[in-house]
């Protein structure tokens, strides 16, 4: 019989998609893990929150999981962080980062930079509203990491994301796996669906907007 969580019952692709449902957090709460397991593909959102937590349960006996509580919530802490011993941990290339958010195939280092959209004010309604978003996400990963939240430090990421982006989507990838691992998944599937230069106007809105009541 084998051990549990061992090479010898390695996990299921289901599983796997469980797995980088983390993100780069050790732990998290089942609603967030559901939520992210939705949007790794088409496929997946045909999942019940009934049959996911009979994943859940399979993979804790596996010892591919231990049940945690968060802030009064249920969650899991991920213990398996291997496939066929390459690492899903944060040192995890870029492109492998690209394929755990769904991404059907590694994008190319360099592309040509599409014409600059035409800014209306439902863009700037919807920029504003990602923008919070991703602040909220920020905010709460800040909070779990170190039980508080710093406005000064938020706005500082804001503004090194803002940076980073300007400058390619790869330093934007980088600058959050080093400095903010836990909103990696949101951000990303934010920049697959809306594009980079969506993504750095919700940015800067956002950064603008916690300089102005902030400081």
């Amino acid at each position: 019989m084998p051990e549990r969580g061992s090479k010898e019952e390695p996990p299921s692709d289901v599983e796997l998609d469980i797995i980088r449902s983390f993100g780069w957090s050790l732990m998290e709460v089942e609603e967030t893990l559901y939520q992210r397991f939705l949007h790794l593909s088409a496929q997946r959102s045909l999942v019940s929150r009934v049959k996911f937590r009979k994943y859940l349960i399979e993979m804790e006996s596996k010892g591919y999981l231990s049940p945690v509580h968060l802030q009064g919530l249920r969650g899991y802490k991920k213990l398996l962080a291997e496939r066929d011993g390459r690492s899903l941990s944060p040192t995890a290339p870029l492109d492998e980062i690209r394929l755990a958010l769904g991404s059907k195939k590694a994008r190319p280092r360099f592309h040509k930079k599409k014409p600059p959209a035409i800014v209306t004010r439902d863009l700037l309604q919807m920029s504003e509203t990602i923008g919070k978003a991703i602040q909220t996400e920020l905010e709460s990963w800040m909070l779990r990491e170190t039980g508080r939240i710093s406005k000064g430090l938020v706005h500082e990421h804001m503004k090194n994301m803002c940076h980073a982006l300007d400058e390619n989507e790869e330093a934007l990838f980088e600058y959050i796996r080093t400095q903010t691992p836990g909103i990696l998944i949101e951000v990303g599937q934010i920049l697959k669906s809306r594009g980079p230069d969506f993504l750095l106007l919700s940015l800067r809105l956002t950064e603008s907007s916690i300089r102005k009541y902030s400081f």
